[in-house]
């Protein structure tokens, strides 16, 4: 697949949406029907709320009002799930709106209530609202380029497993898959996606199942797997034919389209491509030209027809300065400068490449700076909505108008300041910084972990010997000699005549062999041989089957999601020793029914989780003062420059967080 291909895909996953239309003609009977009621009970929180969200897709604004209306009698009545799904409605609406800092803000400010709430009454209803708002919040998150979807996935996974909520997982892995895509990590987004179909399926929810797989061909034709992905396009073919909207007909036609460019038949693309634009003529949601529209300048590229393609990426150029999208437009500007040259036009061909670097230079401008500026706006727009918020509770409308321009001024003029005294204390503190004191400082904690380094690598090393010579003893030693005992008693069973004594070789038998059994397990647990055999997943399946083989109510689940990258054999070992104390401590101490054992790999960083349901304990007291096997997992986990951290509630379970450097 080529360049334009490739960024068409990106694009055609950012803008599609996964949201179901509703008739308006439906909505505003439902809507009719509410305002009645709320007539004869104006202060009702709920009805308000349920009038917001019908509004939403009709007028966004009317909503914003009824939603204000309603977290205004939550706080009157001081009701918490109220005053949570208000704020979640809030967070909801701001983000439609593309105002994420603000969309964050009400969204944790609901996850903070609702956490309370949920700790009381842990009804569906309200588990449901809470799993949302952190749903919609690694969404957010994620929108502004902080890539924390799957914390959050997993924040909520395992409540809405509980509660059966499949909706939220579905559109959860989805997601998950859409961003891996947009980061051009293919292969991990397709693991998502195959997560995300079957939960779509298990919520009855075909509309998103049928975006599901279509996307999931998107992603399969970037990796060059064209027959797999016509395939897909095939078999979600009748299920989409079936479903009286025909919303997705169009992307299903536009992905159509892809797969014969990228099997050269360009008639047939251009066919797909008109059916898909007729289909979205059709459609209130415009959202979609750019693609396709994309897609049509791709397939003439192809075909060489360059004015058909110069026609098509001007249109282009309009749609990505519509939406404000400065990525697409540089990469527009260079396609414009690509058909403007072959047409012989090499002068407005300078002025397209000329803008385009331009605008590539604004869209490289140092991460750093960007960060900066991230926090100190989100941090004023946060100090500024929490001073409006008061505002609107002790005074009128008006009232707020003025304050929300009066914060707006002072959030500016803070702004300015702080940067300006930022900027001056970075460059008077770089120049005066002693570097030579620096540099004898880090020589010193250098040589120092480097000591460290060597003495428990040495000490690591002794320990691993030592167990490896005892399994080796044991195998080759105690265990030939009991095998060699229980051969010679059934010869003496043989020999016997009374039935007796042949009963008590029996007996004896049968002790040599369950000692033998318990033999081989110590040996195994003093040097696995299946992790260097088979690697890491294995012998952690291996060692928790010997575990459930004589513990009859125990559950493991074990989630692996690395990317087969090789680790040395004394990383592998120490992290084997890691997880096999983790899981050791959640069977043996915590008595826990299930356990979660998981292991991914991601920029460049192990994340470890095991997390059980048993006893728990106090994290405060056993961590800071815990025995030999806490011990023994700090100095493993720092040995490997890692971080730990304990979660745990008494009676509830315990969940340990571990990451390690690659």
């Amino acid at each position: 697949m080529n360049r334009t291909s490739n960024l068409f895909g990106s694009i055609i996953l950012i803008l599609f949406s996964l949201s179901a239309l509703f008739s308006q003609e439906d909505i505003q009977v439902k809507i009719d029907s509410l305002d009645s009621f709320l007539k004869e009970n104006p202060s009702s929180i709920f009805i308000n709320y349920d009038i917001a969200e019908l509004y939403e897709e009709i007028d966004s604004a009317v909503a914003l009002g009824y939603v204000r209306k309603g977290l205004e009698s939550a706080l009157k009545k001081n009701n918490a799930f109220g005053i949570g799904k208000g704020h979640f409605l809030l967070g909801d609406f701001y983000d439609g709106y593309g105002n994420h800092t603000k969309a964050e803000y009400h969204l944790k400010t609901a996850d903070t209530v609702l956490s309370e709430v949920i700790k009381k009454d842990s009804s569906e209803e309200y588990l449901k609202l809470w799993v949302r708002a952190n749903f919609n919040i690694g969404v957010v998150r994620s929108m502004q380029g902080i890539n924390e979807d799957v914390y959050y996935i997993n924040k909520i996974s395992k409540v809405a497993e509980k509660i059966g909520y499949f909706e939220i997982l579905a559109k959860a892995n989805t997601n998950i898959g859409i961003g891996f895509f947009n980061q051009g990590q293919h292969k991990k987004a397709y693991e998502y996606f195959k997560l995300g179909a079957p939960q779509h399926l298990k919520s009855n929810d075909f509309q998103s199942y049928i975006t599901n797989r279509l996307l999931f061909s998107s992603c399969l034709l970037q990796m060059d797997s064209l027959s797999r992905a016509k395939m897909e396009l095939d078999n979600v073919k009748p299920v989409l034919d079936s479903l009286p909207k025909k919303d997705k007909q169009q992307l299903y036609h536009t992905i159509l389209a892809e797969y014969f460019i990228g099997t050269e038949a360009y008639d047939k693309a251009i066919i797909n491509l008109k059916k898909a634009e007729r289909f979205l003529n059709q459609n209130p949601i415009q959202s979609n030209k750019l693609p396709l529209y994309m897609t049509f300048m791709n397939v003439y590229r192809a075909k060489k027809d360059y004015r058909k393609g110069l026609e098509y990426a001007q249109k282009c150029r309009e749609l990505a300065l519509q939406y404000q999208n400065k990525i697409i437009e540089a990469e527009i500007y260079k396609e414009l400068s690509y058909y403007q040259h072959q047409l012989g036009r090499d002068g407005e061909a300078l002025e397209s490449l000329a803008s385009y670097v331009a605008i590539s230079d604004t869209i490289n401008t140092s991460e750093l700076e960007k960060e900066i500026n991230r926090l100190e706006s989100q941090y004023q727009s946060e100090k500024k909505e929490r001073q409006i918020f008061q505002l609107k509770s002790e005074n009128n409308e008006t009232e707020l108008e003025l304050a929300k321009k009066q914060s707006e001024n002072y959030f500016l003029i803070s702004i300015s300041l702080g940067l300006f005294i930022l900027a001056s204390l970075t460059f008077f503190g770089y120049r005066n910084f002693k570097k030579q004191d620096q540099l004898k400082s880090a020589e010193i904690n250098q040589l120092k972990y480097e000591q460290e380094s060597k003495v428990y690598s040495a000490m690591l090393e002794g320990q691993e010997n030592e167990r490896q010579r005892l399994a080796i003893d044991l195998h080759d030693g105690l265990a030939g000699r009991l095998s060699a005992t229980r051969i010679k008693l059934e010869k003496l069973a043989k020999k016997s005549n009374g039935q007796t004594a042949e009963l008590e070789f029996k007996q004896a038998a049968k002790n040599i062999d369950d000692s033998l059994s318990e033999l081989r397990g110590i040996a195994m647990n003093l040097m696995p041989e299946t992790l260097f055999r088979y690697g890491l997943k294995n012998a952690i399946e291996d060692y928790c089957s010997s575990i459930s083989s004589g513990i009859d109510d125990i559950k493991f689940i074990i989630q692996f999601y690395d990317d087969d990258r090789e680790l040395s054999n004394s990383k592998s070992l120490t992290i084997y020793r890691i997880m096999q104390e983790l899981i050791n401590n959640a069977v043996k101490h915590s008595k826990a029914k299930e356990v979660l054992v998981q292991y991914l790999i991601e920029d460049d960083k192990i994340h470890i989780t095991v997390e059980d349901n048993g006893n728990g304990f106090s994290p405060k007291e056993s961590v800071t003062s815990g025995g030999m096997g806490l011990n023994n997992l700090r100095t493993r986990v720092a040995y490997l420059n890692g971080e730990i951290d304990f979660d745990s509630i008494p009676n509830e379970g315990t969940n340990v967080n571990i990451v390690i450097e690659v």
